[in-house]
């Protein structure tokens, strides 16, 4: 699909056809949404269904986890009219700043909360690995790939 190409009729998750498959292997991401953001209607729609869950919560700021969090995050906070808060890895920052253990998704869960009341996430995608399973659990959440397709590897995945 062109990257600038929009369906005539947009149905819910149209815009997964612009990810890129995962081809570096099982230590990177399975999906790279990069090629969605290039397209603002597939960000705008992307962004309105991940926000579909928490339509009647109040929210006060919006956070994105380094790279690809700071793009999908600031665009959900400027929907909403509100901040955004980027969590950057230790030492990344010239400024002073606060830091609080944690884990990656990559199957363990956090040692400890990242954010004080953060009770909600959207991501793109929230892998079926142990720790996208553990935040499902733990968290209310929102994220755009259909569970039929959770267990696929994507090399092949076309929408």
């Amino acid at each position: 699909m062109d990257v600038l190409a929009v369906p005539q009729k947009r149905e819910e998750g149209w815009y997964l056809s612009l990810m890129a498959p995962n081809t570096k292997g099982p230590k990177f991401a399975w999906l790279d949404p990069s090629r969605l953001y290039c397209n603002s209607q597939a960000l705008s729609d992307c962004i309105k269904d991940l926000l579909k869950p928490f339509q009647n919560e109040t929210i006060d700021l919006v956070a994105g986890i380094d790279a690809m969090g700071f793009i999908l995050g600031s665009a959900v906070a400027k929907t909403l009219g509100k901040g955004f808060l980027a969590i950057r890895k230790a030492g990344h920052l010239c400024v002073q700043t606060r830091t609080q253990d944690y884990s990656d998704y990559s199957g363990l869960p956090p040692k400890s909360t990242l954010l004080k009341d953060a009770t909600r996430i959207a991501a793109v995608a929230i892998e079926n690995s142990e720790g996208g399973k553990w935040l499902k659990e733990n968290y209310k959440y929102s994220h755009c790939i259909p569970n039929e397709l959770q267990s696929q590897s994507f090399k092949n995945f076309s929408g």
